[in-house]
């Protein structure tokens, strides 16, 4: 990942967080939207962990939080105790998406929310997600907002580069057709592109 700047207090999940009122509703949608609540969860490019703590609180799963930095994981392990969940449901790993230290098909549900715009091998990427997802299990990959949420408030909430199209190198995963192909590149057949104004998201099934 090729993100370099490092923004603290970005990564302090609590009620202060410009996200908070976001990501109970998207661990909400998530496990109404693909149906997975059992087994392990995998978040890539876990920074906060907001999203694995939000889907600790609503579901019984062991959390994985990956991460390429390791002081964004130390964060993510005081955000864990910051909301008062057991430590011993989460572990974190600091490694990079395209070589994950997990068995292959051994995530039921996979997460990752804001990260993609940094990896800097997409193609690559997807495919050892891929690699990881359980037979049967179920992942959201991209970068936006739940749909749970109104409009006004995710205009109000969405970074201002999300909308400077080609003159941020950051939006260059959204252009028209690139997802598909680098799908396609990555030998995934079972997925879905979601592209309206609450963000971008791949949905990834593996039969």
């Amino acid at each position: 990942m090729s993100e370099s700047t490092f923004d603290r207090d970005f990564y302090v999940y609590d009620a202060n967080h410009r996200f908070a009122p976001m990501y109970p509703l998207l661990a909400r949608q998530i496990v109404e939207d693909l149906g997975v609540s059992q087994g392990l969860c995998l978040d890539v490019g876990t920074g906060s962990a907001a999203v694995i703590i939000e889907l600790a609180k609503i579901t019984p799963m062991a959390m994985v939080g990956l991460d390429a930095k390791p002081e964004v994981l130390e964060l993510a392990r005081e955000n864990v105790a910051r909301h008062g969940l057991p430590e011993q449901r989460f572990r974190f790993l600091e490694a990079d998406v395209t070589a994950i230290p997990l068995e292959s098909g051994s995530v039921d549900l996979l997460i990752s929310r804001g990260s993609v715009p940094f990896w800097d091998d997409h193609v690559a990427a997807f495919a050892e997600l891929y690699r990881v997802l359980a037979p049967g299990g179920a992942g959201m990959v991209g970068c936006g907002f739940s749909r749970y949420q109104p409009l006004e408030e995710v205009r109000a909430m969405r970074p201002k580069w999300t909308d400077d199209g080609e003159k941020d190198t950051r939006n260059n995963w959204k252009a028209e057709g690139y997802l598909p192909r680098v799908l396609s590149e990555a030998g995934i057949a079972d997925a879905t592109v979601t592209m309206d104004a609450y963000g971008v998201w791949v949905t990834l099934r593996k039969a």
